[in-house]
């Protein structure tokens, strides 16, 4: 009976100094148990390595934030985002990443049915006050555009700015415009369609051309396969970073869709919290050229 009576106090013994070790590790190493459980991003799906990075930042953000997400790719057409939403909110989402064309639609619901959630949009504009976004500098981008295009260009050739007509685009081309204008150089907007680029091929036309996607940049260098043109580029692929190797595309203004991966997670986290997060985060853009390619790898391919 001793024994046994020993043997409980050496276990209550033990459990008391494990109790206090975990406490102490608690308390001064700086661990607390986390609320947040679940993050659901909308992205579009494409098959393409700028989406992929995206998907990567978010992926390494979570994991590094302990966060669980849930990632959905959905069409263009997609006219049942609503659907997803409630879904989503009711299965315990805390935010809302959206990298979509329906960031209006979305918006638009979340305000009519008064759901309150935090929503981070990672896109080039809009009204800053109705959500968090993270994008990339355009102003600067567009200042950095015309000042390489100023060294470049004879005067004589027109400056064309080559759109899908996608929102996105459209809200950039806004910008574009508006600088070029300042800096004195006449830019003209035209829809990417082969017979558009023809005048300039058929013709040996020379001009100037800035391709609102990696997609446009890879069609323009594939299509035009002449000298005569100058191409360059907003965003990256690895094709379009393959023509920059062989003289096909100038130059490209690439940004990385890995760190607004990052950033997002980062902003929801920090919404859920109820930390302070800007309206608009910037990631920084940098310019790639044949010359320094090998150089910008790591701003290309990063690692969390």
């Amino acid at each position: 009976m001793r024994r046994a009576k020993k043997i409980g106090i050496v276990c209550v013994g033990i459990l008391m100094v494990v109790f206090m070790f975990l406490s102490y590790s608690n308390l001064f190493g700086g661990e607390t148990k986390r609320d947040i459980t679940k993050i659901s991003v909308i992205g579009i799906k494409r098959k393409n390595s700028q989406v992929e990075d995206f998907k990567r930042g978010i992926e390494e953000a979570a994991n590094a934030k302990r966060v669980d997400v849930e990632y959905l790719e959905i069409e263009e057409d997609y006219d049942t985002i609503k659907e997803y939403i409630d879904r989503e909110i009711k299965n315990g989402s805390q935010a809302l990443i959206v990298f979509s064309e329906k960031e209006e639609q979305i918006l638009s619901y979340l305000q009519s049915e008064k759901k309150k959630i935090p929503l981070i949009l990672v896109n080039p504009g809009g009204t800053e006050e109705k959500a968090i976004r993270v994008w990339f500098d355009v102003q600067d981008m567009a200042e950095c555009l015309a000042e390489k295009i100023h060294q470049k260009r004879q005067e004589e050739e027109p400056v064309v700015y080559l759109t899908d007509e996608k929102e996105m685009s459209e809200r950039m081309w806004t910008i574009f415009q508006e600088t070029f204008q300042k800096q004195g150089i006449a830019i003209e907007k035209k829809k990417m369609t082969l017979p558009n680029l023809a005048k300039y091929r058929d013709q040996k036309q020379q001009a100037v051309f800035i391709c609102s996607s990696p997609k446009i940049t890879e069609e323009t260098a594939d299509y035009l396969k002449s000298k005569n043109q100058v191409i360059y580029g907003i965003g990256y692929s690895d094709e379009v970073l393959q023509g920059i190797r062989e003289g096909k595309v100038e130059g490209v203004m690439a940004y990385s869709m890995y760190s607004f991966g990052i950033y997002a997670v980062k902003s929801a986290v920090y919404s859920i919290e109820g930390k302070k997060v800007d309206h608009l985060t910037k990631t920084k853009c940098e310019w790639i050229t044949q010359d320094n390619i090998k150089e910008k790898y790591d701003f290309l391919f990063p690692i969390y």
